[in-house]
């Protein structure tokens, strides 16, 4: 015999509760970042896709160098990165740049990146990629690509 009883029931003497199904995360989603750096005119700017805004500007704080001059000289970079959105949200990411110098005084760089909260939507994000570089005369480009979840 089955019985129910304030939203459980009972079935030959043993209780059984039903509910609603436990809540899953989102999977994780691609997203990409293209920077675009003008070091004279110091506008850092960039576009997104993936969840996140379609654009805004950007200010990296480095929070430590390295640097090696073997072969080819080489700077290790921590940055903490403050993306605005055109919408007035923000994001936060942390990135670890490996620069090379070339001969030509052209540079490329390449690294980890994580994503960690922000403002509005951006509260809950987080994410992982890694971010690609190059910079000449003034003027740098960087593409990050990874994953991503808004909650």
């Amino acid at each position: 015999m089955i019985k129910k009883l304030a939203g459980a029931f009972v079935a030959a003497g043993a209780l059984l509760v039903f509910g609603a199904p436990a809540a899953q995360a989102a999977p994780p989603e691609p997203f990409t970042i293209t920077e675009n750096l003008d070091f004279e005119a110091e506008e850092f700017t960039f576009t997104a896709t993936g969840g996140l805004c379609p654009s805004g500007t950007f200010q990296d704080d480095v929070r430590a160098v390295g640097a090696g001059n073997a072969p080819i000289p080489k700077v290790n970079l921590l940055i903490r990165t403050v993306y605005a959105c055109d919408s007035g949200d923000t994001f936060f990411a942390q990135k670890h740049v490996f620069i090379a110098a070339n001969e030509d005084g052209s540079s490329t760089s390449t690294g980890p990146i994580t994503l960690k909260g922000g403002t509005g939507a951006f509260t809950e994000l987080s994410g992982h990629g890694v971010n690609n570089g190059t910079a000449a005369e003034g003027i740098g480009v960087g593409e990050i690509s990874g994953v991503l979840q808004l909650s």
